[in-house]
């Protein structure tokens, strides 16, 4: 039976960012978010109560103390059944992270600011087999002389499709998409009538081309060719009719578009 969505947890000590990743994977239709853990140790009982169920742990490796807690995770990690992925997350890329990367559990490596709204792209790359990493990474593994693993995709989510909008369609883009806004709220955010927000959006819509994607496979297939998670939502939309997409898929399949990154193979 093919997978629905990936099950993730969250180990991140920074309130912000951790409530960031959490929403970014609610939105996707790739990801479930199975637990969120701010101290390292704690994840590790639920791991031996979900362990079936989760596929991939996105972890902070700015966390202090990490040269003891990463090695008792990653013992922990070695001797399941079904061990999840690792997806390390940080700020700066760490040469001391990077040189503990040869462990089989790591899938990747990316840095926050690098990969922006495009998390759950890295972890669906990262857990079709390819390892994943960011530019600030890639640079460092350069640097180091460090054999990043083969087949390794470079991600950059500051190079977006709502990279190239004007300043005034990426913001109606991130309040519609990213964080779904009601459209009086996001009226009144952009402090525009209800009647104009609705005509906004429906122009980045256009813009992105999403009825394109809903009704033609050459279109779909162009924009998410190799994500089956996604193809198999967009297929779900389609057989239930035109008269029954709702504004909630729409805006979710337009947050899956401008959320896709600029990627790049490694050779």
């Amino acid at each position: 039976m093919p997978k629905n969505e990936f099950q993730i947890i969250i180990l991140e000590d920074d309130p912000f960012a951790r409530n960031w990743m959490a929403l970014l994977a609610a939105r996707d239709w790739r990801t479930r978010l199975a637990g969120e853990f701010d101290e390292p140790l704690k994840i590790i009982p639920f791991l031996h109560q979900k362990a079936s169920n989760v596929d991939l742990i996105i972890m902070d490796t700015d966390i202090p103390g990490g040269e003891d807690w990463i090695p008792h995770i990653l013992g922990v990690v070695s001797g399941m059944k079904r061990p999840p992925a690792i997806l390390c997350t940080g700020i700066n890329a760490n040469p001391d992270v990077l040189g503990r990367m040869s462990h089989p559990g790591f899938v990747g490596y990316i840095l926050k600011n690098e990969i922006n709204y495009s998390l759950a792209w890295a972890i669906d790359i990262a857990l079709s087999g390819k390892w994943v990493v960011t530019e600030g990474v890639r640079s460092l593994a350069s640097s180091m002389r460090f054999p990043l693993p083969r087949p390794c995709v470079v991600l950059d989510g500051r190079k977006t499709l709502q990279s190239t909008m004007s300043k005034h369609q990426a913001d109606v883009s991130r309040l519609a998409f990213l964080f779904s806004m009601e459209r009086r709220e996001l009226a009144d955010e952009l402090g525009v009538v209800e009647d104009w927000g609705y005509g906004l959006v429906s122009q980045i819509y256009e813009l992105l081309g999403v009825k394109d994607i809903l009704n033609e496979n050459e279109a779909m297939d162009s924009y998410f060719g190799n994500t089956p998670l996604i193809r198999s939502h967009i297929e779900k939309i389609r057989s239930a009719g035109k008269v029954s997409v709702k504004a909630q898929d729409m805006e979710t399949l337009a947050f899956h578009i401008i959320t896709m990154p600029e990627m790049a193979e490694l050779h």
